[in-house]
C-alpha cells in the first residue's frame, strides 16, 4: 500500500463569488475522500465517516467522534495529519482530531480500517491536556432513517440479547439502553453487526444508548456513547488516555451479485404523470416578533408574495410589545389580504383566561380578527427529556380552552411553537382543538450541506407520527426556515457573525443563496403527501426574511433571495391539484401540479453540489429560480398559458442542473 496525504483545495476570488451565489458564504466545503476495499465503500470528511456501504447498500449513515461542552455545544474541531494507505482490498486512514474547550484541549488519534472481506473499524485514543468537563465525549453512530420498522437485535452490556425493531413512528425517548452490539439487515440477505466499545471515566461498562433523531428532523437513528440517565456533565482527567472503537462486520448471503448503482452519468427522464387526488396546502409566511422593525423592502416583498396565511408570533408577557406587534400585523394582513394565525407566547404566573382576555382585547383595539389562534406557555419553549417533569402550572389544554372561549370565531390550534421533538414529548389532548402544529429545523445536530439536505428524509415519518397521535385533527407545519429560529435545548441560539455553516444558528448564509431555494423545494416535495392543511415557509423580516444581503454578488435595490422566488411560486399554487412525477432520481426533488386554468407546472431542484442532467418530456417554458429577483419583478409575474410564445422552451432536450439549481417549468 502507498501512503498519500490529503491536499488542501485551491481557492480564488472567482470561486469565492461563485460560492456566495451557491451557498451564501465563501467558507469552503469540507474536502471529502472516498475509501474503498472491494465491495466496501465509505466517505471520509472532516474526521467523520459517511455512508458506509456494501454493494451500494447503505449500512451506516455516519460515524463521528465529538466533544460537547456543559451546554451541549459541540467543541470546535480541527483535523491534523490525514494519511491514507490504500490498496485494492483494504484501506487504513490515520488522522488526529484536535478539539478545544475553554479549559483545555483534547487530542484524539484516530485510525479507520476497511477490508474487502466486509470488516470496518473506527478506533480513537484521546488524551486531554487539562481536566475537562463534558456532557459527552466520544463516538456517535448513525443508522439511516430508512431502517424504520426493520428488525433490530440488541446485545446489552451484560451479555443479554433483545430482539425488536427500529421504531416505525418516532419514539419520544431513547430507543435502546446499555448497548454493546447492534445487528440489523438493511436488505434481505445482508446482515450488519456493529460492536461499540468505550472507556469512560464514570462508567466501567462503557455503555452506549440510542435515540430517534427523526424527532429533530435528522434522517437517522443515533447511537451515542454514555447514557443520558447517568450524571452529566462528567470529568475527563488530564493526561489520561481514553479509548473507544466501533467495529462493523458484514455478512452477505444475498443472491444479488451486482452493486447497486450509486450514480448514473446519463440524463434521467422525467415526465409529469396523472393527478394524485391530493392538493398543495395553503401556503403561509412566518411573522416572528419584532415586526415593527420590518424594512420597506421587506414589506414590499411580502406584498408581492401575497401569502394565504400569516403565521405570526405575539408575546403576551410584554404588553407594549404586544400592541406594537398586533398593530403592525393588522396593517400587513390588510395590505396583503392574508388570513392570520396568531401564535401567542403566554407568561407563567397568570391564568390562561386572563392572558386570553388580554390578547383578545388587544386584537379588538387594533382591528385584528385572527382566523386561527394557538397558545403556548412560555416555559414550554424549552425542551424536556421524556423522563423529566414539565413545568408546573396551567398546561396546553387549559390555554387552548381559554383561547377557544376568547376567540369564538377562530380555529384553535395546539402543539408547540418549537419543534416536533417537544410536540412528541408533550402530547396535548385534542379537546378544544381544530388543528395541531409545530415547525422543524435542520440545524440541531449538524450544519454541513449533506446533513441539512438529508433532513427531508425524516419529514414523512414526522407527518405519519403526528397523524397517528392526533388522527382527527388537521395538521399545520411551519414556519420553516433553514436557520434555527428558537433554541429549546440551550440558553439561546448560536451567534454566527462570520456567516458560516453553524449548528443552532438563526443566521444561516445558505438562506441567501441557491442552496436555500433548493432546500425549500426539497422540503415541499417531501411533505406533498403528508396531509398538511397549511404549510408556512420563511419569515416576513430578519435573517430568514425576503431581502438579499447587500454584500451578495447579485444585489440590487429590492432584491429578494432565491428561496423567496420559490415561495412565491408555491403561494400561487396553493390548493392546486398535485400530479405524479415519474422518473425522479434521488438527487432531484420535484413537484408537479395543474392550476385551475389548465396550466401545468413542474418545480425541480438539484439537491446536490454536483451537476445533474435530466430530460423532461414535452415542451415547457423554463425559468431559473436559483438567482435573486426583485419584489417588483415577482409582483409582475403572470401565468404562462402558451409555451410556444416563450423564448426558452425545452422539447425533450436535456436540462442541466448546476449545483443546487432550481428550475420552474410551465406549459
Amino acid at each position: 500500500m502507498s501512503a498519500t496525504v490529503l491536499p488542501a483545495p485551491a481557492s480564488s476570488d472567482a470561486r469565492a463569488a461563485d460560492a456566495l451565489r451557491v451557498w451564501g458564504t465563501p467558507q469552503r466545503t469540507a474536502p471529502s475522500r472516498v475509501l474503498s476495499a472491494g465491495k466496501l465503500r465509505c466517505e471520509w470528511s472532516e474526521g467523520s465517516i459517511r455512508h458506509l456501504r456494501w454493494r451500494g447498500v447503505e449500512l451506516i449513515r455516519g460515524i463521528s467522534y465529538l466533544l460537547r461542552d456543559t451546554h451541549w455545544g459541540t467543541a470546535p474541531c480541527a483535523v491534523e495529519g490525514f494519511e491514507l494507505d490504500q490498496a485494492a482490498d483494504q484501506f487504513v486512514a490515520r488522522f488526529v482530531l484536535v478539539m478545544r474547550l475553554p479549559e483545555g484541549r483534547l487530542r484524539a488519534a484516530a485510525v479507520v480500517r476497511g477490508h474487502a472481506h466486509g470488516h470496518f473499524s473506527f478506533q480513537v485514543d484521546a488524551v486531554a491536556d487539562a481536566a475537562l468537563s463534558t456532557n459527552r465525549c466520544g463516538l456517535v453512530v448513525l443508522h439511516p432513517a430508512s431502517a424504520a420498522g426493520a428488525p433490530l437485535e440488541i446485545e446489552h452490556t451484560d451479555g443479554s440479547v433483545e430482539t425488536g425493531c427500529f421504531p416505525e413512528h418516532i419514539s419520544p425517548g431513547q430507543v435502546a439502553f446499555n448497548i454493546r452490539r447492534l445487528r440489523h439487515a438493511p436488505v434481505p440477505g445482508l446482515s450488519v453487526d456493529c460492536r461499540l466499545e468505550a472507556e469512560l471515566p464514570h462508567d466501567p461498562l462503557g455503555k452506549f444508548e440510542m435515540e430517534d433523531q427523526r424527532n429533530w428532523s435528522d434522517a437517522s437513528f443515533k447511537t451515542y456513547v454514555a447514557s443520558l440517565l447517568d450524571p452529566w456533565p462528567y470529568g475527563l482527567d488530564a493526561h489520561r488516555k481514553f479509548s473507544q472503537q466501533v467495529s462493523v462486520s458484514v455478512s452477505d448471503a444475498s443472491a444479488a451479485n451486482q452493486d447497486r448503482a450509486e450514480s448514473r452519468s446519463e440524463p434521467v427522464r422525467v415526465a409529469m404523470g396523472e393527478a394524485t387526488g391530493l392538493r398543495l396546502p395553503a401556503m403561509g409566511l412566518g411573522v416572528p416578533l419584532g415586526l415593527k422593525q420590518m424594512t420597506a423592502a421587506e414589506r414590499a416583498a411580502v406584498l408581492a408574495l401575497k401569502p394565504v396565511w400569516l403565521v405570526a408570533e405575539a408575546d403576551a408577557s410584554d404588553l407594549a410589545g404586544l400592541h406594537e406587534q398586533l398593530a403592525a400585523l393588522t396593517s400587513l394582513a390588510q395590505a396583503s389580504k392574508a388570513l392570520v394565525q396568531l401564535d401567542v407566547i403566554c407568561p407563567s404566573g397568570q391564568t390562561p383566561e386572563d392572558v386570553a382576555s388580554r390578547v383578545a382585547k388587544a386584537c379588538e383595539l387594533v382591528g385584528l380578527r385572527p382566523a386561527a389562534v394557538r397558545a403556548c406557555p412560555a416555559p414550554y419553549l424549552k425542551s424536556y427529556q421524556p423522563s423529566d417533569l414539565w413545568p408546573e402550572g396551567p398546561g396546553l389544554e387549559a390555554h387552548a380552552q381559554a383561547f377557544s372561549a376568547a376567540f369564538p370565531e377562530a380555529r384553535v390550534g395546539g402543539g408547540m411553537l418549537t419543534y416536533f421533538t417537544e410536540l412528541n414529548r408533550k402530547r396535548q389532548s385534542p379537546e378544544h382543538l381544530d388543528f395541531v402544529a409545530h415547525t422543524t429545523t435542520p440545524l440541531v445536530h449538524a450544519a454541513d450541506d449533506v446533513s441539512v439536505m438529508q433532513t427531508h428524509g425524516s419529514l414523512a415519518s414526522i407527518a405519519a407520527s403526528v397523524h397517528a397521535i392526533w388522527p382527527g385533527l388537521a395538521y399545520r407545519l411551519g414556519p420553516v426556515t433553514v436557520g434555527m429560529h428558537r433554541n429549546p435545548y440551550g440558553a439561546r441560539t448560536a451567534d454566527n457573525p462570520l456567516r458560516q455553516r453553524m449548528a443552532m444558528a438563526p443566521d444561516d448564509p445558505r438562506h441567501q443563496a441557491a442552496f436555500g431555494a433548493a432546500w425549500l423545494v426539497g422540503y415541499a416535495a417531501a411533505v406533498q403527501q403528508a396531509g398538511i392543511e397549511v404549510l408556512s415557509f420563511l419569515h416576513s423580516h430578519g435573517v430568514s426574511g425576503p431581502t438579499l444581503r447587500d454584500d451578495m454578488p447579485d444585489w440590487e435595490p429590492g432584491a429578494c433571495v432565491p428561496a423567496w422566488r420559490v415561495h412565491h411560486l408555491l403561494v400561487r399554487a396553493s390548493g392546486c391539484a398535485l400530479h405524479r412525477l415519474n422518473g425522479l432520481p434521488g438527487r432531484l426533488a420535484g413537484l408537479a401540479w395543474a392550476s385551475s386554468d389548465g396550466v401545468q407546472h413542474l418545480l425541480l431542484a438539484n439537491l446536490g453540489a454536483e451537476a445533474l442532467g435530466a430530460v423532461v418530456d414535452g415542451a415547457w417554458v423554463v425559468s431559473d429560480l436559483s438567482v435573486p429577483s426583485t419584489a417588483q419583478a415577482l409582483a409582475a409575474v403572470a401565468p404562462v398559458k402558451d409555451a410556444a410564445d416563450a423564448s426558452t422552451v425545452a422539447t425533450r432536450m436535456p436540462l442541466r442542473f448546476a449545483a443546487y439549481e432550481v428550475l420552474s417549468l410551465t406549459r
